[in-house]
């Protein structure tokens, strides 16, 4: 057996973790069919020496009889600040034969104690006057002896709102926004590089550059820069709707770093960090703003200012400022990148001089100009880029209402980035602070004629690894998948946000309501793992009035981090409820209970909170977004978050089962009956003379089944009258973001998955189809996204209706795991006889699972691939004779189906046709 992907805290080789138990993962592979690892054992060593003599120092975990190869806690030595542990692990097979250990892996800690940190909070000083839009630099010079070697070198580094990191001239890495959006009253994320090979003997320069993200936003202007504000801020775009500003989430620049190196002799020196003697100056960018975009004047780059030797004296010294309220927190997720970066694809030339260039598709970047060979008769002038999503009816130009909520109108704001020349010959720029949601961009400005070569579009994201494929012999499934899974990554970001362009907040809901559309497809367990740390800190932990909003104990707002709170609609019960539900899929997805463990305080919190809001054992107006998004429709408030709430301690009853707190599983049952109970005494949610629900729509019948309120006994009724539900709008789509997931997974579990792709495919809007063949690219938020919301435009690139990934990869593909973890899984396509081939893969903790069928001339083909570790039931439809060369599994005949149960590790093919 074959031991790879060895990873701690779901990295590879993870430097500065914070995790004083982390959890190991690795993943195995056989040639021989039907393996998997029977136990396993761990090394961990102080050095690599002793990990090569298969010594560890630090914890021999012994030999565990245990078969999943993930969620493993370390359990050794105390581990201490910055210290850093090898580690290997072999296998034994389900013969009991032990593997060769696999290749050593690396991990180490951060600055796990305050004490450890010994550089100060710098910037231009507290309350000091200055033009809060502008980014600084922050540089400072250090010397290395050079009859010394180094073995290990770090920075640990933070800055608020947004840090780039250089050392001597160059970026520590190719990211962009750190040290990441959090609850900054809370936790301020420091990053931790390896810098050795950056460094050489001599004089070495640090250098920081400090912009403002979110953090800033909310304190410079806690309201919309309205047309007769400063000069410098007209007409630019600031969402907030809200004058609520949440104490310590917001303040003024600043930043921290601290620079160690060890040396060959076994000590470790701090060689650099942030203080008065550190010096601060201007940067080019004039203005940045998160959502309004970037302003660079070429002008005023200082040549060098991040090397040795540079001239420094027209800077100012640093001044010591304040601590954040919260607390520095070592990172533990994965950074956001430039994933793709191609030419505009078309560029013309508009009457007025400027030019547009379409980029083919709606994303999440921004954009890189390249200018050629200008020269002093340039120099100054200002080349200004506005990104859309859509055109002017008449093709003139952008427009940027479904970018700006229509405010560009209003208000006569904008979002644009601009670049002022400065005339020495090739010159390339692209914003560091900012990032837009775009499809098209137009161009002011532009000193020559421009064509494709000159305009690179630079899409971003987490860098969360592309696990899973969806493919079919249709070309609008395969177009809805791609629309689907662009808006997926274009709201990857720090949080899981709404849209890359008029709000990027992490509207809470979406994390678990699209988590399994977004697991098929990534790997999000290290980025789930930081949303759901941003819920934690974003409870509220004692009731409270701040800024004049009430705040009670258990609380979790529906915007995490809550920036600001938009006054109704700040708290229902499926938005502050994925502090129970996401760690929740997390551990159904990935079979790891570690969020379930560390976060049960919060869940319970939760949970407690919500049952002072109870009357009579039920939820009554408390909730404000109901099914939102849903259209002609207007399920029943009551109805949607009552089974949302009866889910909820569901749920947790079978937590606290998990987690080991057995006096709570009783207290969740009792609870979860008596809201069933008077649920069902509630005429707004159920007839009991008709056996109807809520007002007959269909997410009142997928609400229902899909959290398993509906009365025992009377399921297939209910997605009968689903079914019924949905014919009556002619198989239109209609449900909102919570109903649609709970009517999608309804009909397909109810074995109605031909009426799902009916709903999917129809030929009129609203549809998936019908988004297709408007020559949409990516999905918008509403199904009528042509039309205004209260006067307002919205955008054309939200993920929150991407439900039908998680349905062509279930149902469609048919891979869905039985347990936890898909130790246990079924591969069985619900309709192969309408899609005639289909393939996909879903990324297990234990490995790939794959599946690829065709149906062609009376004669179905499947083929699979089961990782080791894995059991698989697989069903297929019965047209004729049956075959397979998986030898070690068991044929059943069902209905119309035939399925082979306990097929174990290995690649088969199962066939059946006509006779």
């Amino acid at each position: 057996m074959d031991i790879t992907e060895l990873k701690v805290q779901y990295q590879t080789n993870p430097i500065g973790i914070e995790s004083r138990q982390p959890g190991f993962s690795y993943m195995i592979s056989s040639k021989e069919p039907g393996q998997f690892q029977s136990a396993y054992q761990i090394l961990a060593a102080s050095d690599e020496m002793k990990l090569r003599n298969d010594t560890g120092d630090l914890w021999d975990s012994g030999k565990v009889y245990r078969r999943e190869s993930f969620g493993i806690i370390y359990e050794g030595c105390e581990l201490s600040d910055r210290q850093g542990v090898y580690w290997k692990v072999r296998v034994w097979d389900r013969h009991n034969t032990a593997s060769k250990w696999s290749a050593p892996a690396y991990f180490e800690m951060g600055l796990l104690n305050e004490e450890q940190w010994k550089a100060s909070w710098i910037g231009w000083g507290d309350g000091t006057p200055q033009n809060h839009s502008e980014a600084f630099y922050l540089a400072h010079e250090f010397q290395i002896p050079s009859d010394r070697k180094i073995i290990r070198a770090r920075a640990y580094v933070s800055g608020l709102g947004l840090c780039c990191f250089s050392l001597n001239g160059r970026e520590a890495d190719e990211s962009y926004f750190s040290p990441g959006e959090s609850d900054y009253s809370k936790t301020v994320y420091y990053k931790t590089y390896d810098i050795e090979k950056l460094l050489h003997s001599g004089t070495n320069a640090v250098g920081l550059h400090i912009g403002n993200g979110q953090y800033v936003n909310y304190h410079i202007d806690p309201v919309m820069v309205l047309p007769d504000a400063r000069e410098a801020e007209t007409h630019r775009y600031q969402k907030n709707d809200s004058q609520y500003v949440k104490k310590g989430i917001c303040g003024e620049k600043k930043a921290i770093a601290q620079i160690e190196i060890t040396y060959e002799d076994g000590k470790t020196e701090i060689a650099d960090m942030t203080g008065r003697e550190w010096k601060i100056a201007k940067s080019p960018v004039i203005f940045n703003n998160w959502y309004g975009g970037e302003d660079y004047d070429a002008r005023k780059e200082i040549e060098g200012w991040n090397e040795a030797g540079s001239d420094r004296r027209g800077w100012k010294a640093a001044s010591q400022m304040r601590n954040p309220m919260g607390r520095l927190k070592a990172w533990e997720f994965g950074k956001i990148e430039i994933v793709e970066k191609f030419p505009a694809v078309s560029v013309k030339k508009l009457e007025n001089g400027n030019y547009l260039a379409d980029m083919g598709r709606n994303l999440a970047g921004f954009t890189e100009i390249v200018l050629e060979n200008t020269t002093d008769k340039d120099r100054g002038k200002r080349v200004e880029i506005f990104p859309a999503e859509i055109l002017r009816e008449d093709n003139t130009g952008v427009d940027q209402s479904t970018c700006t909520q229509s405010w560009n109108q209003k208000y006569h704001c904008c979002i644009k980035d601009s670049y002022v020349i400065r005339g020495t010959g090739r010159e390339i720029w692209h914003p560091v602070f900012t990032y837009h949601g775009f499809r098209y961009i137009e161009v002011r400005g532009f000193p020559d004629e421009a064509g494709p070569q000159n305009f690179y579009c630079c899409v971003l994201r987490m860098d969360n690894e592309k696990t899973g494929e969806f493919q079919s012999s249709d070309p609008i499934i395969n177009e809805i998948n791609i629309l689907t899974e662009r808006s997926v990554e274009s709201n990857m970001f720090f949080t899981f946000t709404d849209c890359p362009q008029i709000e990027k907040l992490g509207w809470a809901e979406t994390s678990h309501l699209m988590f399994r559309s977004m697991a098929s497809g990534y790997d999000i367990r290290s980025w789930i793992g930081k949303i759901v740390q941003d819920m934690a800190d974003s409870q509220v932990g004692q009731t409270d009035i701040d800024n004049g909003e009430i705040e009670e104990k258990g609380y979790v707002p529906a915007i995490i981090p809550e920036y600001f709170r938009i006054s109704g609609l700040s708290r229902d019960v499926n938005w502050g409820g994925a502090c129970v539900l996401t760690p929740w899929e997390y551990y159904q997805y990935y079979g790891d209970p570690v969020l379930l463990n560390r976060n049960y305080d919060l869940m319970k919190g939760y949970l407690e909170y919500l049952q002072l809001k109870t009357v009579a054992g039920m939820l009554r107006g408390y909730s404000q977004m109901g099914d939102w998004g849903q259209i002609e429709e207007d399920t029943p408030v009551l109805l949607v978050e009552n089974c949302a709430y009866y889910y909820l301690l569901s749920v947790m009853s079978k937590a606290a089962e998990i987690t080991g707190h057995p006096g709570d599983i009783g207290i969740y049952r009792e609870r979860a009956d008596i809201v069933r109970k008077e649920f069902h005494k509630n005429r707004i949610c159920y007839r009991a003379e008709n056996g109807n629900y809520g007002n007959g729509s269909q997410a009142s019948y997928g609400c229902v089944l899909f959290s398993g309120i509906v009365l025992p006994g009377k399921e297939r009724m209910a997605a009968e009258k689903l079914e019924e539900a949905v014919k009556e709008r002619g198989y239109h789509l209609s449900s909102g973001e919570v109903g649609l997931k709970q009517v999608f997974s309804a009909l397909a579990r109810y074995g109605k998955s031909e009426v799902v792709y009916k709903m999917v495919m129809n030929e009129t809007p609203p549809s998936y189809r019908s988004f297709v063949e408007d020559g949409l690219t990516a999905l918008p938020e509403y199904w009528n996204y042509r039309e205004l919301w209260y006067g307002m435009a919205r955008s054309r690139n939200h993920a929150m209706m991407g439900h039908v990934r998680e349905w062509l990869t279930s149902w469609v593909a048919g891979i869905r795991s039985m347990t936890p973890g898909f130790g246990k899984t079924e591969i069985a396509p619900s309709i192969p006889h309408i899609v005639e081939r289909a393939a996909g893969c879903v990324m297990s903790p234990y490995g790939k699972i794959s599946v690829e069928y065709r149906m062609s001339g009376g004669v179905f083909i499947l083929k699979a691939g089961i990782p080791a570790g894995v059991t698989a039931d697989i069903q297929i439809p019965d047209v004729g004779a049956v075959r397979t060369d998986c030898r070690d599994c068991r044929l059943l005949h069902i209905g119309s189906a035939y399925r082979f149960t306990g097929v174990g590790a290995g690649t088969y093919e199962f066939k059946s046709y006509g006779e």
